[in-house]
């Protein structure tokens, strides 16, 4: 193995594979049961957002870059969420989209659930419609935060701003805590009617 300052030196070598297992205990675990990647992936996006705006904030010379990163895993991690609780408790056509990137999209898909489950008065609700609508503006196709412009040499209009980083991650965790628990008790409710038949 290198060590660290070896790293930025390294060449790729002939007998270089990028999946090599080591030891159990050691290696990360990608499984291919779709419900456990959907419990993990929206977790998983967040977490890397986290791991990168901390970074950027530590790292100054490398702010500039990793922000693109960091935005792009927080967008997924929303989209995921939504995606998650859709596919789980959307039962109805009118709730079950066809596949999307937009977040707006999604969020009335959600409502949909939300609302055939009268849970429309819920708090922090008219919150995070506020928060998914100000993602998807900045990022509305997903391509935003991946690309330097867009299919035809357009700039992308969201740019040109600074971010705090510190509160990005802070409402973020809000976000995650609302879909969270928002799951929580649409599998709650659904614990219930099932005892009920």
């Amino acid at each position: 193995m290198c060590n660290a300052e070896d790293l930025e030196e390294r060449w790729p070598k002939d007998n270089d594979h990028l999946f090599v297992e080591t030891a159990w205990k050691y290696d990360a675990h990608v499984v291919s049961d779709p419900a456990e990647r959907f419990y993990r992936l929206p977790m998983g996006y967040k977490r890397a957002g986290d791991l990168l705006s901390r970074q950027a904030e530590i790292e100054v010379i490398n702010r500039a870059n990793v922000i693109y990163a960091a935005l792009f895993c927080y967008r997924h991690s929303i989209e995921l969420h939504l995606k998650r609780l859709i596919q789980e408790f959307g039962k109805e056509k009118t709730c079950s989209p066809k596949p999307t990137h937009e977040l707006g999209r999604l969020w009335k898909s959600f409502m949909c659930i939300v609302n055939e489950r009268a849970c429309s008065e819920s708090f922090g609700l008219s919150a995070v419609q506020k928060l998914v609508a100000e993602m998807d503006k900045a990022d509305r196709k997903s391509d935003g935060f991946r690309f330097a412009a867009g299919p035809k040499g357009t700039p992308f209009i969201f740019g040109d701003r600074a971010i705090d980083l510190a509160n990005l991650r802070e409402v973020m965790q809000g976000l995650e805590n609302f879909f969270e628990c928002f799951y929580e008790e649409f599998s709650h409710q659904d614990d219930i009617a099932s005892c009920k038949e």
